[in-house]
């Protein structure tokens, strides 16, 4: 995975989820962004949470690499947190 050269919406994070294991995926879509095609998944912990936290996973494809971008938030925010996502732009080639 290359390094992401702009810096990352409000608190959006590098790598996988580290609450990924042990989840469950409640969706699954391919979605357009501005710096690429990605991979959402949406997660949720069902043994030790409340029905409100999500965990999502991006895996982002680029002309210049691979990108994975995780985030945990309240299912009431996961909108305003993922808007940000569609301004990142592609790092410069060459």
């Amino acid at each position: 995975m290359t390094e992401l050269t702009a810096t990352l919406p409000r608190r959006w994070r590098y790598g996988m989820h580290p609450q990924a294991v042990g989840s469950q995926i409640v969706a699954l879509g391919r979605v357009e962004l501005r710096i690429g095609e990605a991979l959402r998944l949406e997660m949720v912990k069902t043994d030790t949470e409340s029905d409100d936290m999500v965990h999502l996973q991006y895996y982002v494809s680029t002309e210049s690499g691979g990108w994975a971008l995780w985030l945990s938030c309240p299912r009431n925010d996961v909108a305003a947190l993922e808007a940000p996502l569609q301004a990142l732009t592609p790092p410069s080639v060459g």
